[in-house]
């Protein structure tokens, strides 16, 4: 009986606090797929709340996804980055740090914090992206050589990645001196400052067969997230899916694409 009853004060005391953790970061995540993103906010500002919280680190992992200041996305991801280096969301929140500081043009710092994930993390499964982001910070800057002898090496060991085709489009061809990238055209269906709504809107269009990509702008200081849709060689050809995204009830601008 005296064990029985030191086995339920256990289970009473660590494990049901364990699962209602869990259950309620469960929830907040559901919710932020859901696109109900203040609900999922608050949630997640009350985890953060519990230092012993074993899933803390996703937390703020979540609330840098959720920031709209690329200030407080930086804080959020930090936070990751320096107080939970173990967590399986820290070599994603490293990656996260580098985009907001390519974002606003300090490619340095985008160098420094890449490197350092490559240094921590050798094996992790955002490779490919991490050495596209760190080649184009190199390109960047005064160091194109060793940016370009990433993105060739990418193209390689990755030549199936979404991130090998970026790349591609960077390198300079044999008669080329300089990078080059292909000339398109496409559709601007929405502007966020908010990261999430733009993945929102972007699986949705996905949804509808479209091909869609979110592309990250700097204006006056502020980072946008920029839903475009479709790719076409020529400025008519867009213009004319324009015109039938209009009549689905779609509206947009044509824009040149980089």
């Amino acid at each position: 009986m005296q064990k029985m009853s030191r086995h339920r004060i256990f289970f009473a005391l660590f494990v049901i606090p364990l699962c209602l953790a869990a259950q309620d970061i469960d929830e907040a995540i559901r919710l932020f797929n859901a696109a109900q993103f203040e609900r999922a906010h608050k949630i997640f500002e009350e985890i953060i709340t519990d230092e012993k919280n074993p899933r803390i680190a996703e937390a703020y992992y979540y609330l840098g996804r959720l920031a709209i200041d690329p200030d407080s996305a930086l804080y959020y991801y930090s936070k990751v980055t320096a107080e939970y280096p173990q967590s399986r969301y820290a070599d994603i929140s490293y990656l996260e740090i580098a985009k907001t500081n390519i974002a606003r043009k300090n490619y340095k710092n985008a160098i420094i914090t890449l490197n350092e994930l490559l240094r921590k993390f050798p094996d992790t499964n955002l490779k490919d992206e991490v050495l596209f982001w760190l080649g184009v910070s190199y390109v960047s800057t005064d160091k194109e050589k060793e940016g370009l002898a990433i993105l060739k090496d990418l193209r390689a060991t990755y030549p199936t990645s979404v991130w090998s085709e970026r790349a591609a489009a960077i390198i300079p061809t044999e008669k080329s001196e300089k990078p080059v990238q292909e000339e398109y055209y496409t559709v601007q269906v929405a502007s966020y400052r908010n990261k999430a709504n733009a993945e929102k809107h972007s699986r949705q269009m996905k949804d509808k067969g479209f091909e869609v990509q979110i592309v990250e702008a700097l204006v006056k200081g502020h980072t946008y997230y920029r839903v475009w849709v479709g790719r076409f060689p020529t400025i008519d050809q867009a213009r004319a899916f324009s015109r039938k995204l209009e009549a689905m009830g779609i509206k947009g601008n044509v824009v040149k694409g980089y």
